[in-house]
């Protein structure tokens, strides 16, 4: 089951804003050169494009794995010991300050999805020794 990452409004502007600089400083060349400002523009797009477009949660019979940007982290199931609600905004594969932390017995994982009780119900439902708080 597929869970979608939840994306929050500062994350589009930080974005957007980006690209704006990005795109202003075509208009003063004395500052940069334009083929640099492309450079960085394609960069900067590199960079943040994936996080938005590659951030899911999916939950299959065995594991839980987490999806954002370039990066893939799973958790066996039967290994979770905790999951609870977050707003830590220390580093993390989550657009957003709504997190999940799940922890097993020696790793732990922080994600945000958009239906996180959807998400809660099928990790109950798939190992009922989850620890909800």
């Amino acid at each position: 089951m597929k869970f979608h990452g939840k994306i929050a409004v500062w994350f589009w502007i930080v974005f957007l804003g980006g690209n704006l600089l990005c795109i202003a400083g075509f208009f003063d060349p004395k500052e940069v050169h334009p083929i640099v400002m492309i450079f960085i523009l394609l960069f900067y797009n590199m960079i943040f494009l994936p996080m938005a477009i590659r951030n899911y949660v999916f939950v299959d019979e065995e594991k839980l794995t987490v999806c954002f940007g370039f990066s893939k982290e799973s958790i066996l199931l039967e290994e979770i010991r905790e999951v609870y609600r977050t707003h830590d905004p220390i580093a993390s594969s989550a657009a957003s300050l709504d997190r999940i932390v799940i922890k097993s017995r020696c790793k732990e994982l922080m994600c945000s999805v958009c239906d996180r009780e959807k998400l809660f119900e099928e990790l109950k439902r798939r190992n009922p020794e989850i620890l909800f708080r």
